[in-house]
């Protein structure tokens, strides 16, 4: 048996608050992945969700991610400093009002202590002159460590908020 890395515990915690919310029916899982880039040692685990009903139409995905740097500290030096850096990103199959994007960041700030940066992307189709999708990425500054794991709770309980307020706004 293997001594689990500090990524994948926090793996772990994620899935089972997400799929524990999943079988409740309050969120539906519509994808999830877990890569590990082999030539640069870095993982990546994500899982994308939304509110379970039929008028939702805003997703958020939930990204972990360690480098090599985190892993070879953990294993080789017992460092516990080692954690995993965050992303939320947020999916809208329409362009969103900026306002409505700075108050979900004002709300945001007001419920977390992290610091973070953000990215605003707008595509739209070029086949479908009407399809315009826009995403929000929030990406978290430092790393949350394993004895950080209530902030990750945290995390995934203001996402709850995030979504709840975007379904109303939207």
């Amino acid at each position: 048996m293997f001594d689990p890395t500090a990524f994948d515990n926090m793996k772990v915690i994620v899935e089972g608050i997400l799929y524990d919310k999943d079988l409740d029916g309050d969120y539906l899982i519509i994808d999830r992945d877990d890569f590990m880039n082999l030539s640069k040692m870095n993982r990546e685990f994500s899982i994308t969700y939304k509110k379970n009903n039929v008028k939702s139409n805003v997703s958020c995905k939930f990204t972990l991610a360690a480098t090599a740097k985190d892993l070879y500290s953990e294993l080789l030096t017992s460092s516990e400093d080692v954690g995993c850096y965050v992303e939320q990103t947020f999916f809208f199959n329409k362009e969103i009002e900026a306002e409505i994007l700075q108050r979900s960041l004002m709300l945001l700030q007001n419920h977390t202590a992290q610091q973070f940066n953000v990215f605003h992307n707008i595509k739209q189709s070029f086949f479908e002159k009407n399809k315009t999708e826009t995403s929000l990425i929030i990406k978290f500054i430092n790393k949350i460590t394993e004895e950080e794991f209530d902030q990750l709770e945290e995390l995934i309980h203001i996402t709850e908020i995030m979504l709840q307020w975007f379904d109303e706004k939207y």
